[in-house]
């Protein structure tokens, strides 16, 4: 069956669902490291991963050994098909938060997956307001990573659902957004830093 995943064979699949409707569930007991699913998505799979949610799609919203889950896994290297396929098994996937606390808004965010983002938040904005286990939010993120195309993607969100208040909270030890641009010196001569833009939001 892993193999099977990786290389995003669905005709062998099928067959394999008609020998044994529960062969997904017998994997899933034999090998409970990851899921079919996880290995699909990483080996970007778009047409294995829907078969498999058409048939068993609460394995989008299991975590594999290390934590994360298939959602996870697709914001974190930008498959937005593959996101946007794992939201029709339910958008409040994109809430479940994995390793640390983080959702696939906040992985989406650290490595700067601006599609990721935008696809994420059309389909359920309040997940902009999640954060991690150290209280960071996904703008906490994108400035910590140095992500600035999220960063502005993300502000332009915050205005667009009349959340700008978000760009003031304090992380666990009471680090805002703003903090962080300064601390690090993040200035350069572009509308699009994260101090101007802070600063056109809070003004």
């Amino acid at each position: 069956m892993s193999e099977v995943a990786r290389t995003g064979n669905v005709g062998a699949l099928q067959k394999l669902l008609q020998e044994n409707p529960l062969i997904l569930k017998d994997f899933a007991m034999a090998s409970p490291y990851e899921s079919p699913l996880h290995i699909a998505t990483k080996a970007r799979q778009l047409f294995f991963v829907q078969e498999i949610i058409k048939h068993n799609p609460e394995f989008a919203r299991e975590s594999n050994q290390d934590g994360f889950r298939p959602m996870d896994i697709a914001s974190t290297f930008g498959y937005v098909e593959i996101v946007t396929e794992l939201l029709r098994a339910g958008p409040e996937i994109c809430r479940l938060s994995g390793r640390d606390g983080k959702t696939a808004l906040h992985y989406a965010a650290i490595n700067g997956r601006v599609l990721v983002i935008y696809q994420l938040l059309s389909t359920c904005g309040a997940s902009i307001k999640d954060v991690t286990s150290l209280g960071e939010t996904a703008l906490h993120l994108a400035v910590k990573f140095c992500k600035f195309e999220a960063f502005e993607c993300l502000i332009k969100w915050l205005e667009r659902l009349r959340m700008e208040e978000i760009v003031n909270w304090h992380d666990r030890d009471g680090i805002t957004v703003l903090h962080i641009s300064v601390s690090r010196k993040q200035l350069k001569a572009s509308s699009a830093h994260p101090i101007f833009l802070l600063l056109s939001i809070l003004n």
